[in-house]
């Protein structure tokens, strides 16, 4: 008898509770948040650059001080490689996380959007993840995290200046052509690789060539590699001249890859040309 009295009030216990949580169930609503939709634009940028967060919904219920929150995947915060550069509303930020942006009350049927413009971090390294997002609210809790758009960020574009100069300025009995093949780095990001390529007058050869060049036929082509911004690296070569040359020889240096990418295409190429007379007279203007 007294364990089925105990069965009993166990049984009677577990009923009451699902009572009230039925009960709870009635009278609190199940809210199910509206659907966002979010672009982000550019989807790439570099350090320095601006990028604008948008998300646009409409209200399925009643929410009191509405907020959307901005993250991104992957490990640290949005706010880490970030900052605010416009918000037309009210933007927090969110230390180690991302940024809030205030959208205020919203009744049922009410459209609302946030945006958030920010502002690349000088030396984020280059990356890509998605965006997340999520509405928040004061009283009526908060949704889940969504997945959202891509935004890459990539090495800030550096530009090569193609340099190239001939030597003697004015010279007798010259055996040979002194050429200079000079990679400048204007900026604004660093280079990691480069290659020019000289090309030769037909019939013309290349010696003497400095480390990380090499020469086919008559064309010769030097690797860089990592420029700083602002610096520049030499590489030469000789032309050798004989008693039967004569006329113009004129070299072309053209950039034929670099990384990243290079923006001004204006300062890719350049000519250095000497006048000869065999190997008794030689001038390079």
């Amino acid at each position: 008898m007294a364990i089925l009295g105990i069965r009993s009030y166990r049984a009677c216990a577990v009923l009451l509770a699902m009572i009230l949580a039925f009960a709870w169930a009635g009278i609190t609503p199940a809210w199910a948040y509206p659907g966002m939709s979010v672009t982000v634009t550019p989807s790439s940028v570099a350090p320095g650059d601006t990028f604008t967060i948008t998300a646009s919904g409409t209200a399925d219920a009643s929410y009191t001080n509405v907020r959307i929150g901005f993250y991104k995947t992957g490990g640290g915060g949005l706010d880490e490689i970030t900052s605010i550069s416009n918000c037309p509303t009210t933007c927090t930020e969110l230390a180690g996380l991302g940024y809030f942006v205030s959208v205020g009350n919203l009744a049922p049927g009410a459209p609302f959007s946030a945006s958030i413009t920010l502002q690349v971090d000088p030396g984020t390294p280059p990356q890509s993840f998605a965006v997340r997002y999520q509405f928040l609210t004061s009283g009526q809790g908060n949704a889940g995290t969504q997945q959202g758009p891509p935004l890459s960020i990539v090495a800030p574009p550096a530009d090569i200046a193609v340099g190239l100069t001939a030597s003697p300025k004015l010279g007798i009995l010259v055996p040979n052509l002194l050429y200079t093949l000079t990679a400048r780095n204007t900026g604004p990001g660093a280079v990691t690789s480069a290659a020019l390529t000289a090309t030769l007058p037909p019939g013309a050869t290349a010696t003497d060539l400095a480390s990380g060049c090499t020469t086919a036929g008559a064309t010769v082509t030097c690797d860089y590699g990592a420029i700083a911004n602002g610096a520049a690296v030499d590489k030469t070569f000789r032309v050798p001249l004989s008693l039967l040359s004569a006329g113009k020889v004129t070299v072309t240096g053209v950039r034929t890859t670099s990384a990243p990418t290079d923006p001004n295409a204006a300062n890719d190429t350049a000519s250095a040309s000497c006048n000869v007379t065999s190997i008794l007279l030689v001038s390079c203007p």
